[in-house]
């Protein structure tokens, strides 16, 4: 009963782990969906579910009633009273639940995830899986352990050569190769001999190698990412170091250049090393943020003044366009002008001389909206989806390590907004960012 009841939990656990990372991440990817409503948007939320997801999947709005359904039409319009989707709705958090479907009395097993609005939860997503393969599979595996016991207890004499070639040789190679992986050789397989739990073994083996060497892959892309940002600004400091020591200059205007030229590049890497601090401890969620009230009228102005000689030396004008009256924030000011200038210097990269580059704000409803918008070189459409992952950089000539998006992404969730990138190859690109109002009889 303990082996059943061991492999059971392992098998449901694992249906539910599948279900419940599908689920988050498609209802986490709502937020990118237009900002009409869910009844609106259900279909085209159902129909880019089902194509990750090897599952029954529902669309149901705040009131439990289904709004699509990848399998059977007849749900739809009608209210589903089960724990999960009603405590999904209740507690605005993951829910689960396993029971039988009264009309078949298949065994199921399903997860809903709230689908949110901005703060406010406006349906579930609901992945149903039946658990009949996995009963049969737990029924397969039980039922073959008790043959194996049974056959071992009555020819245990004529079984020992075979058991001895059947498990003690694959683990012993499996041994071996975990031997080899903790030597450092990730390129190790383990070959999959049988298809039971030893099989099993190997394959999560197999996949925990694979899994190491690309974070190491990714650990070694960052590293070379980095020395090679370093290089330059080092071997600038480097070579007016020595030329200044050197003596041999006399124009006091050519020693100001050298100097200026080493205060540059000596802020660049002051920029560097204050990234990946940033995306240390983005990483490891060890980053907090000081809330205080902020004009944001009067902070864009700030953010625009700092960066408008900047864009004036490369001819590119730089505007800014406020709404009368701007709501106030609650933010981390230093933060979230991190944020701005990150964004900024990108545009002032990409964009050509003669071009423009576009601030503007405006309040709606319970958010407020930042946008950046520029007439450069825009971002290609296969690069667009990909754009705020960690270490991932659009082919172009500038340099970077990847982090800086990935970096305001992080900044913005943490204050309960949301950063969207949209671009034109060719024509240009816009940032928006969406923040929570505080209204003004808060402050």
């Amino acid at each position: 009963m303990a082996l059943v009841f061991i492999i059971r939990q392992n098998y449901y656990g694992n249906a539910e782990e599948i279900l419940e990372r599908e689920a988050q991440s498609a209802a986490n990817s709502y937020d990118r969906y237009p900002a009409n409503s869910l009844q609106k948007n259900a279909k085209i939320l159902l129909e880019n579910t089902i194509r990750d997801v090897d599952a029954q999947v529902q669309v149901i709005n705040s009131e439990g009633i289904v709004l699509a359904d990848s399998e059977l039409d007849e749900l739809v319009g009608q209210k589903l009273n089960l724990p999960d989707v009603e405590n999904s709705l209740k507690d605005k958090t993951m829910s689960k639940w396993i029971g039988k479907v009264s009309s078949t009395d298949e065994p199921i097993i399903s997860v809903s995830y709230p689908l949110k609005s901005g703060n406010e939860v406006i349906g579930v997503l609901r992945l149903v899986s039946t658990l009949s393969r996995v009963n049969n599979e737990i029924f397969k595996i039980v039922l073959f352990f008790a043959v194996i016991s049974f056959v071992v207890l009555s020819i245990v004499l004529v079984l020992g050569y075979f058991l001895s070639s059947t498990i003690t040789g694959p683990v012993k190679e499996i041994t071996v190769a975990a031997e080899k992986m903790a030597r450092g050789e990730l390129d190790v397989r383990v070959p999959k001999r049988y298809d039971d739990e030893v099989g099993k073994l190997a394959v999560t083996l197999n996949y925990m190698a694979k899994e190491i060497a690309d974070h190491q892959k990714t650990k070694d892309d960052l590293i070379a990412s980095i020395s090679h940002e370093l290089r330059t600004p080092l071997t600038s400091i480097k070579g007016w170091a020595a030329t200044l020591n050197s003596g041999s200059f006399t124009d006091i205007n050519e020693i100001r250049e050298g100097l200026g030229i080493i205060e540059n590049e000596t802020d660049r890497l002051a920029f560097l090393a204050n990234e990946l601090l940033d995306y240390t401890k983005l990483s490891t969620k060890n980053v907090s943020i000081g809330l205080d009230i902020v004009d944001v009228g009067e902070f864009l102005c700030e953010i625009r003044n700092q960066m408008n000689p900047r864009a004036q030396r490369h001819s590119i004008d730089l505007k800014l366009e406020l709404e009368d009256d701007l709501a106030f924030i609650k933010a981390d000011r230093n933060r979230l002008k991190q944020v701005m200038i990150n964004i900024l210097d990108n545009s002032l990269k990409y964009t050509q001389e003669g071009g423009f580059i576009k601030i503007s704000s405006q309040s709606q409803r319970d958010e407020i909206l930042i946008s950046i918008e520029d007439s450069g070189i825009g971002i290609p459409e296969e690069d667009l989806p990909r754009i705020k992952e960690k270490y991932y950089k659009v082919s172009t000539s500038f340099s970077g390590n990847g982090l800086g998006l990935s970096i305001c992404d992080e900044i913005i969730s943490l204050h309960n907004g949301r950063l969207e990138i949209s671009s034109i190859y060719g024509e240009g690109t816009r940032v928006d960012i969406y923040l929570p109002i505080t209204q003004r009889s808060n402050l």
